[in-house]
């Protein structure tokens, strides 16, 4: 049997049952996305209901008390993978047992299962895709046995999908290249970048206090090879040898050990701090003079939006896919070549030097990141559950 948690025991009057189908509720962008379009959606008088294989997950406490969470029956396993196989059943039972007009799985895997538990059931809703990454990120190595199987189903699965909501341009552009029978059916909807109220005002440990006269640099996310943490290290460095610097890092992941030996080596371990994972970021992007993301690759980049929110000035790679998408060089942010540790000193030094420019882009960045809230996010939502594409954003893509 499958548990209920109905926020509260309340229940919202709406036109529209949206479900969402996820792993859990925490862990990264694509649930937090989810978890922030709730007010939105309600606002619009869509009731979301957040269908997950575990959990209910951390995230889930910072949901309206009027959303609903169903964690399916899948048994004692802790593999996530196995955990989705086993939710097709039980997926599929609650579809024809709630009938709602609109099925949104979130992320490849879970749009697979989803899409398999649709064959099962008698109800039929509109079945919407939200594709919250690139599907083929570049790679150090090849892909594994595990993503090759997953490309081909995709290939084979996808099309029978009413719709796919991708959140930035380049995301969709990789979606129409692996799955070209999704051509016309994909819409660009953001993600809903801006911090919800509750969620800047989680109570967490403080960043540590500010030496007078310090540059304080911010970098967030899991350190492993896609956050391109290296680069950003070798470019610290520099922009150590001539200014007054330091640089916390929020984050964990495989790569702390190889990053602090780096460090060292650097000489600059007196001047960098892993923080590990904050429940609360936020409270550290409003103390950092500059944010730095140095990725490789991304499907959108929440943190950017997130750090203008904050006051933060910000400096991003333009890698695929998404920084350049809410960053215009010079006018809210600045952007520089992924992998080019040269670039990003540079770019560094010349904000790091001027502190009119990085209050006029923090300024600038605040107006930018208002632009994707969870009000507006969800309209262009659900202008794709009603219409079965995004009239603002949906777009012709030249492949």
């Amino acid at each position: 049997m499958n548990k209920r948690v109905n926020k509260q025991g309340r229940e919202a009057s709406s036109s529209m049952t949206v479900m969402f189908f996820l792993p859990q509720l925490g862990g990264g962008g694509a649930e937090m996305n989810a978890v922030r379009l709730a007010p939105g959606l309600l606002a619009q008088g869509v009731k979301p209901v957040y269908v997950v294989a575990r959990g209910p997950g951390s995230y889930a406490d910072q949901l309206p008390p009027e959303a609903e969470v169903v964690v399916l029956e899948t048994g004692a396993v802790n593999s996530s993978t196995f955990r989705l196989m086993r939710s097709v059943g039980p997926l599929a039972r609650l579809i024809d047992e709630r009938r709602p007009e609109v099925l949104v799985p979130v992320m490849p895997s879970p749009c697979l299962a989803a899409l398999a538990a649709v064959r099962r059931t008698r109800h039929h809703p509109r079945v919407m895709l939200s594709i919250q990454n690139t599907l083929a990120p570049p790679r150090s190595r090849g892909l594994q046995l595990v993503h090759r199987t997953e490309q081909w189903m995709l290939r084979r699965w996808f099309p029978e999908a009413d719709g796919v909501v991708a959140l930035s341009k380049g995301v969709a552009a990789d979606l129409i290249k692996a799955v070209p029978a999704l051509r016309g059916r994909v819409s660009i909807v953001p993600n809903v970048g801006l911090p919800l109220a509750n969620q800047v005002q989680v109570a967490d440990e403080p960043p540590p206090p500010k030496t007078p006269g310090t540059l304080r640099l911010l970098a967030c996310g899991r350190l492993v090879e896609q956050k391109g943490y290296p680069y950003l290290l070798a470019a610290f460095a520099k922009l150590s040898c001539q200014l007054d610097v330091e640089l916390h890092i929020l984050g964990t992941g495989p790569l702390l050990e190889p990053l602090t030996q780096q460090a060292a080596a650097l000489g600059i371990a007196d001047r960098v701090r892993f923080l590990g994972f904050k429940k609360n970021p936020f409270i550290h992007m409003r103390e950092a003079d500059i944010f730095v993301l140095s990725s490789l690759w991304e499907g959108f980049g929440n943190v950017i939006v997130e750090a203008m929110s904050m006051g933060a000035a910000v400096i991003s790679t333009a890698c695929p896919h998404g920084p350049d998408e809410i960053i215009t060089d010079g006018v809210n942010g600045r952007l520089v070549p992924p992998a080019d540790v040269e670039a990003l000193a540079d770019a560094l030094l010349s904000l790091g030097l001027d502190a009119a420019l990085r209050t006029a882009l923090a300024e600038a960045g605040r107006r930018q990141a208002q632009t994707f809230s969870s009000e507006l996010i969800a309209r262009e939502y659900v202008n794709v559950f009603y219409a079965g594409r995004n009239v603002l954003n949906a777009i012709e893509l030249e492949i």
